[in-house]
């Protein structure tokens, strides 16, 4: 492959319309004449391309089209997932939002925590990107976590708690603590509807949390 990128960008549009007309050929033979230009395109920059075989039908000179365009496509570098930190003492809510995160595009777990405290320590240590924070936990809850956050903390914070739905005083008090917003846990910790119903707006709020 060519690595001029200055060269890629002077061919790519020669390269693309002789792809788009032998997507167009209605012939072979006008199919062969468009390989020809293509394969001394290649020859002379000195590059490989997915030639079909010079005897092969009609349809699959054709057909190579694609194929050949993807050759000098630009590639777009793929962006990095969120990496996200779950603290959560609820050993069943830790795997549920394991499962919903697992199936989230764009963000990846790094890391689990039972209370505050571990979930200081595991911040430290992974730099996470995002942090998904229950309030009420042992050892250290979810008010002492944002009060130790907010002086050296990394990422932004989601606060994940039945005790602080939309809208009530501690949910206020997070957001003055500076968490990005509060999500509501489903009534019930073994609630089977978790993924389904709130899994949406955990992740609806991750997003809007990592594009703020």
């Amino acid at each position: 492959m060519i690595e001029d990128e200055e060269l890629l960008a002077a061919l790519r549009p020669e390269w693309a319309a002789e792809c788009d007309a032998l997507a167009a050929a209605t012939d072979a033979a006008s199919a062969q004449r468009v390989l020809a230009r293509l394969r001394s395109m290649a020859d002379a920059m000195g590059f490989a391309a997915p030639f079909p075989e010079p005897d092969a039908p009609f349809e699959t000179l054709v057909a190579a089209a694609p194929a050949l365009r993807g050759v000098l496509a630009p590639q777009t570098a793929q962006p990095s997932p969120a990496r996200v930190l779950v603290v959560d003492d609820s050993r069943t809510i830790r795997r549920l939002l394991r499962g919903i995160l697992d199936g989230a595009e764009g963000l990846e777990l790094v890391g689990e925590a039972a209370d505050g405290q571990e979930g200081l320590r595991l911040m430290a240590e992974h730099r996470p990107d995002l942090i998904l924070l229950d309030l009420e936990m042992p050892v250290m809850d979810g008010m002492g976590f944002l009060a130790e956050w907010a002086l050296a903390g990394t990422g932004a914070v989601v606060v994940v708690s039945s005790a602080a739905p939309p809208g009530s005083p501690a949910a206020l008090e997070a957001l003055r603590r500076g968490a990005f917003c509060c999500v509501s846990k489903p009534s019930g910790a073994l609630s089977p509807d978790l993924a389904d119903r709130a899994g949406v707006e955990i992740v609806a709020a991750c997003r809007r949390a990592m594009t703020r």
